[in-house]
């Protein structure tokens, strides 16, 4: 009887015990929501006063409801602003004060999580009241690309070692704790392709939680379900880690260059089991500026299908999704739109947004009750116009792609500068081009030394002679020593062209690239865009820094 006394008496303590340290908890975990809530408002930039007034309608190019899936899209406004749109751009919901840096992941409870601006990783309510949140333990490490909600209701984080700039994976649970990780650095001898030279050699961008499929099924261990796909892009590989020992079991490079977003094709779909992937391609490695979507069959390593266009180009970012029925949903992020495609290649909708799109994903009526009590959306049919051509992507017209340029104050302005000063792009001209080219002499950085520079620029057409836009020379006595001019490019419309800036310099300098320049070329296509938003024109300073200091140690800027 007194044993039995005695345990019930150290139950009830343990009780009284665990209730209040979850109370401490609680309120601790409440004091820390308050405090973000408090600085987020304070740091906010002045996007959500755009949004009571924003239509999205023109942005949809074309929509064909009788061939393209149905459901809401999740779109960044302006790559920050979480918006749900329906099939003809009509605005359905939206989270005017939160904003993303990463990823934004609508949960099936209607919650939405998010990597912030401030490097932490958050979920709100659906009226945008911030729920949880989760920092980072590691001095400087920050998340990244993405995040998603694993079937067991933690979440799965991309991070950024910065002590070993490698990457790593956290899976944390609703009371911020660390329940597995798993740390690439640990792993180097499974990646042939590992380059230690690089700053950044792993720089994940994608994570994807295996489903049910069919070659677990068979037998196969290296697909249980649960195990984790993720996307390396300086690997130029997709891999797949064994939950449970954290071994690397799976890989494919196959020809992929800079690649993104791999995920597995769920039970029930025409490509059920298959892995997709969207595989960037860079001219500078592949010889040829062309983008690849990939369904790949993970256990022979062939490829089932694949799309790839003339007109399709996203050297950076990007993203693909297999839709319920067969069609696709792809982001062609630097190319500047968002399409569906059937698997027969026929673009059955497009979204061309004034600004960058990235990371959009299709949802469906249903996904969380608050979507699933909407009245559902009317569908109208939209078409680009009968004279209208396709979508050219803006990768395809950029002289200077990520990589080819340096952003530099001259002239009294923040300019992108082509590295070279004599260069040659093979590009295809949108129609109704217009392009802007500046060039000259930085004034600030002559001191006195007499130098000459002749400009040249040139475009030839296939099989042509080339046509010179321009041939200038310029000195250190000239009245205008850094001078801008405009051309129409009408006539080169949906044509394949080379185009090439040339300079000759003599005078009083080592290094030629340090006092004369070229501006990046830029060519602009109103019929195609006929607006387009400066992604960094209202940023918050907060937000600056930490884009700043990701990309830095991404590798995506010098």
């Amino acid at each position: 009887m007194r044993l039995g006394r005695l345990l019930i008496v150290m139950a009830a303590a343990a009780a009284v015990t665990a209730v209040v340290l979850w109370i401490r908890f609680s309120a601790e975990v409440q004091r820390e929501l308050e405090r973000v809530a408090a600085q987020d408002e304070a740091a906010l930039d002045d996007l959500h006063l755009d949004l009571a007034g924003l239509d999205a309608t023109p942005w949809v190019r074309q929509h064909r409801p009788q061939l393209s899936g149905e459901g809401y899209t999740l779109v960044l406004y302006r790559r920050r602003v979480p918006v749900i749109i329906d099939m003809n751009g009509r605005i359905v919901h939206l989270w005017p004060h939160v904003r993303v840096i990463g990823r934004a992941r609508l949960n099936p409870n209607g919650t939405l999580a998010v990597i912030g601006t401030d490097n932490l990783v958050k979920e709100y309510a659906w009226d945008g009241d911030l729920r949880w949140v989760f920092r980072l333990e590691g001095e400087g490490d920050f998340p990244h690309h993405d995040l998603i909600r694993l079937r067991n209701g933690n979440y799965l984080i991309l991070a950024r070692d910065v002590a070993t700039s490698t990457g790593y994976l956290q899976e944390v649970d609703r009371r911020g704790r660390v329940v597995w990780q798993w740390r690439s650095h640990d792993h180097i001898e499974a990646f042939p392709t590992w380059d230690r030279d690089l700053e950044d050699p792993t720089h994940f961008n994608s994570v994807h939680e295996l489903p049910p499929n069919r070659h677990f099924d068979s037998g196969d261990e290296r697909f249980r379900p649960g195990n984790i796909l993720v996307s390396a892009r300086h690997l130029n590989s997709i891999f797949i880690i064994d939950k449970s020992s954290g071994a690397v079991v799976w890989q494919y490079t196959g020809n992929l260059i800079y690649q993104h977003e791999a995920t597995m094709v769920p039970k029930g779909e025409p490509d059920e089991g298959r892995i997709l992937v969207f595989n960037n391609g860079r001219r500078d490695e592949a010889g040829v500026r062309l983008s690849l979507i990939q369904s790949i069959e993970p256990v022979s390593g062939v490829i089932a299908w694949e799309y790839g266009s003339r007109y399709f180009l996203s050297t950076v970012a990007g993203t693909v999704q297999a839709l319920p029925g067969g069609n696709t949903l792809i982001a062609s992020s630097h190319g500047g739109r968002i399409f569906e495609l059937t698997p027969d290649g026929a673009i059955v909708w497009e979204l061309v947004p004034p600004y960058m799109p990235m990371r959009p994903e299709r949802i469906s009526s249903d996904h969380c009750p608050q979507l699933a009590a909407l009245d559902p959306p009317e569908k109208v049919e939209v078409n680009p116009g009968s004279d209208a051509g396709p979508y050219v992507d803006m990768d395809l017209y950029r002289f200077a792609l990520s990589g080819e340029f340096t952003d530099r104050v001259l002239a009294g302005h923040t300019r992108r500068i082509v590295h070279g000063l004599n260069e040659c792009r093979d590009l295809l001209i949108p129609p109704a081009a217009q392009m802007w080219v500046e060039f000259g002499i930085d004034g600030e950085r002559l001191q006195d030394r007499s130098i000459e520079a002749r400009f040249r620029l040139t475009i030839q057409g296939r099989d042509e002679e080339p046509e010179t836009l321009l041939d200038t020379a310029l000195n250190e006595q000239s009245e205008s020593p850094w001078r801008g001019l405009m051309f129409r490019l009408a006539k080169y419309a949906y044509r394949d062209v080379t185009l090439c800036i040339a300079t000759e310099v003599s005078g009083e300098m080592e290094n030629p690239e340090e006092i004369v320049a070229w501006k990046d070329p830029a060519i602009h296509s109103p019929e195609l865009r006929p607006h387009y938003l400066r992604e960094q024109e209202r940023i918050s300073e907060r937000e600056r820094r930490l884009r700043e200091q990701q990309l830095k140690a991404l590798g995506y800027v010098n």
